[in-house]
């Protein structure tokens, strides 16, 4: 057991130190297999796995013991059949060969955009929740429409228990440290495209209804600056990081990019460096001709990455904020041991100086065929081994001050869905004041919840 201790307080700390601007011991292993690896490894039906991911315990013990990473192996899964079937959702969906996958759909239609700039939370309630979720439809599920949401929360109220009896038991054998967690975000466009209108139908919106895109990315942005708000403003960790998965960006032209997609994002991270919150992001696909653009986001923020060019990548960001993960996995597949011993090094050489930065691969693996196993171990040892520094606790790159950043002026969040104090005290005059934070507890976990599900 004081192995275990000593290994998580270790892990705990290097961590700390890249987040701190400080060198540490070594760099971090970030490695995550995703249940159906996990069930794929352990000879496990994938379907079984996704509703019961107790069955995965004997074999996500041994991934862990053989694979030396500093964060929990067993990685879950984002989509769940468990909630998915539960809404009848058409864009999260089981596949034959238990994949959940998410297809390229739409629930707002090029018309509906005055809709969705009027009330953007009411929109996604009338409109694009029964879209996406017939069950909550009641024209194709009269009667148990009403059924539909109180069933999903229980059977995630069961799942999640699942999860944690697994995840619980790894993080307490293994010394895995359970580290701050940030709040939930989405790049404004992003959202728009990658749930409302589909990718084809917002790069159609660029070009046609520009305008109109514009005017929904102003109007969208108290809703997005709400849902990523810490619970508690005055005590704000530097530690916990709001991730961004970015898709849109690289398909589209600079141009569009810059007068587009990037100034509502900017805005957003940059609000929240101006509390004093740590955003990052996923690149998602190649980011090396937009790293100029990127250089001007606040100080500190954690970048993983995909395709974009590793030297420039370090070269131009390395200093001023902390980046992570980004080794092509198809190495896994397609080197000899040996081979990929050297391009661990060759990556490490480019990546480890000056620390800030976190190992990991440029995509999670989805099936065991995506990975050799064997060589997978060998990269871990190999940064386990070559990855130390000598000059642990050194101080580092840039220093955030959130001082250097300005918030902009937020219009309230407001909607007809929205719960204000006074309506509720109008409606229900003998409530006392101590009530308050009960009440919308509830409506913010509840607004919440439904923004989630139209992500």
């Amino acid at each position: 057991m004081k192995d275990v201790q000593n290994m998580r307080e270790e892990r705990t700390q290097i961590y700390r130190d890249v987040y701190d601007n400080k060198i540490p011991k070594r760099v971090p292993i970030d490695i995550s297999l995703a249940l159906t690896v996990v069930a794929d490894y352990g000879k496990v039906d994938r379907k079984s796995a996704y509703w019961d991911p107790t069955l995965l315990q004997e074999a996500a013990e041994k991934l862990c013991e053989l694979i030396p990473s500093d964060s929990c192996v067993f990685g879950g899964t984002v989509y769940t059949p468990t909630s998915s079937q539960t809404l009848d959702s058409i864009n999260k969906v089981m596949s034959n060969t238990g994949f959940m996958q998410h297809p390229n759909t739409q629930c707002m239609y090029e018309e509906e955009y005055d809709e969705l700039i009027a009330d953007p939370y009411a929109f996604i309630i009338d409109k694009c929740l029964p879209r996406v979720y017939r069950a909550l439809d009641p024209n194709v599920n009269p009667g148990r429409a009403m059924f539909a949401l109180a069933q999903d929360v229980m059977m995630g109220q069961l799942y999640f228990k699942k999860v944690a009896s697994l995840t619980g038991k790894l993080y307490e054998k293994f010394g895995y440290p359970v580290r701050p967690r940030g709040t939930f975000g989405r790049a404004p466009m992003d959202w728009i495209g990658d749930q409302l209108r589909s990718f084809t139908g917002i790069c159609t919106d660029v070009r046609r209804h520009r305008t109109k895109l514009l005017q929904a990315l102003d109007a969208v942005y108290p809703l997005m600056y709400k849902i990523g708000l810490p619970a508690d403003l005055d005590n704000i960790n530097r530690q916990a990081v709001t991730m961004y998965q970015l898709h849109m960006a690289t398909y589209l032209r600079e141009k569009d990019f810059a007068e587009v997609w990037l100034p509502s994002w900017q805005r957003l991270v940059t609000d929240y460096a101006a509390l004093g919150m740590r955003c990052g992001a996923f690149l998602e696909h190649d980011w090396t001709r937009l790293l100029d653009y990127v250089y001007e986001l606040p100080t500190g923020m954690y970048f993983t990455f995909e395709y974009t060019d590793p030297k420039q990548l370090k070269e131009k960001l390395g200093q001023k904020f902390v980046l992570g993960k980004g080794f092509p996995i198809k190495h896994l597949t397609s080197c000899t041991k040996a081979e990929i011993i050297d391009k661990t090094k060759e990556w490490l050489d480019i990546m480890a100086p000056g620390g800030q930065y976190i190992f990991g691969f440029d995509k999670d693996p989805v099936s065991l065929s995506d990975i050799n196993l064997e060589n997978l171990i060998a990269v871990c040892e190999t940064v386990l081994e070559y990855g130390v520094y000598d000059n642990p606790g050194t101080p580092t790159g840039e220093i955030f001050n959130k001082a250097d950043y300005k918030h902009s002026e937020v219009p309230e969040f407001k909607s007809k869905y929205y719960l204000k104090w006074e309506d509720y005290l109008e409606k229900f005059p003998n409530t006392p004041e101590n009530a308050k934070e009960m009440v919308f507890a509830v409506e913010n976990d509840t607004f919440a919840r439904l923004f989630l599900m139209s992500c």
